[in-house]
């Protein structure tokens, strides 16, 4: 696990790179092994989040993504640009918005770069109303979504 460029201890069992999680921004993508599997985008100024879609296609082997990132100093986070970016990573099966003040629009285009593999959706403490028809259309196409 990386942070801040500093190696933690981790207790994890992998096949992988001891480098399989890794928080952006203390990384170069190009420098992010490819079989990282666990992304967290959380408190990432929002200049660095302008370069998701490299970011992504970094770690194609991506398969959980955190991304705590609402309204902050720094400005609003693109959720498209986002759901675009996460059609490079096929694999994802986990995503953490908890708190991203995400809305009914934001989650739908979060969710149009999805593919049938996410299972597990974590939104707690975002205003949403889930009363877009097209947002529950879009859950619906999810068959083991929790």
């Amino acid at each position: 696990m990386a942070t801040c460029g500093k190696p933690l201890t981790t207790f994890a069992p992998t096949m992988t790179s001891p480098f399989f999680i890794q928080h952006w921004g203390s990384i170069n993508p190009k420098d992010i092994p490819e079989d990282t599997h666990t992304l967290s985008l959380d408190k990432v100024p929002v200049k660095l989040l302008g370069e998701v879609h490299r970011l992504f296609a970094a770690v194609p082997q991506l398969t959980r993504l955190t991304c705590q990132h609402g309204i902050n100093e720094h400005g609003n986070l693109d959720w498209g640009e986002v759901g675009k970016a996460l059609l490079k990573t096929p694999h994802v099966n986990y995503i953490d918005c908890s708190d991203c003040k995400l809305k009914d629009g934001d989650l739908l285009k979060i969710l149009e770069g999805c593919t049938l593999d996410l299972c597990e959706l974590r939104l707690g403490k975002n205003p949403l109303q889930l009363n877009s028809k097209a947002l529950i259309r879009r859950l619906q196409y999810f068959p083991n979504l929790q």
